[in-house]
């Protein structure tokens, strides 16, 4: 007869729990599409650094501000981090004084490097499509030099930033 005392009770119940958060984690990852990713480049400076560990998790509908994970225009097989500026029916330009305007207003961007030092004139975002900036304006390679993206090329919103641990933030 197999005789059980508290400790081993204990065990067992702890083993069962972990078992069940460690399910529950990865259902959730998987359900949501939770990925990791690092910055490999300094065009969302100062917001985000090369280095920086984030966590995104998968988008269908990106909205102004988003920091997005997207398959990069320029190099097959890589992908890149930029911020949304403008959606679909958007009109979008930067003018002389190195601002971005959407629909003829100009946007605040207090997570801007410095001012954009191009012109971009006036473009109109067609459905199904997004434009995308980097915080880091004359050191990116984005919206302003290849136009708008496909929404089906935006793989994740980055959710946060989880390390370095001392500039942990939710985004």
């Amino acid at each position: 007869m197999l005789v059980y005392n508290d400790f081993m009770i204990f065990r067992i119940v702890r083993t069962i729990i972990g078992a069940i958060f460690l399910f529950l984690m990865g259902y959730y990852f998987g359900l949501k599409g939770v990925r990791f990713y690092q910055v490999v480049s300094e065009s969302m400076l100062p917001t985000l650094e090369v280095g920086d560990r984030l966590i995104g998790e998968k988008i269908e509908k990106p909205r102004y501000k988003d920091i997005v994970v997207l398959d990069d225009p320029m190099e097959e097989n890589s992908v890149i981090i930029k911020r949304v500026v403008g959606l679909e029916g958007d009109i979008i330009e930067v003018r002389n004084d190195g601002y971005l305007y959407r629909n003829r207003e100009r946007v605040d961007e207090p997570y801007i490097m410095e001012k954009a030092s191009y012109v971009v004139k006036p473009v109109k975002i067609k459905p199904g499509e997004v434009y995308v900036l980097g915080d880091n304006r004359n050191n990116s390679s984005d919206s302003s030099i290849w136009g708008p993206v496909s929404i089906s090329s935006v793989h994740a919103k980055i959710l946060c930033r989880y390390w370095p641990i001392k500039r942990f933030k939710f985004f």
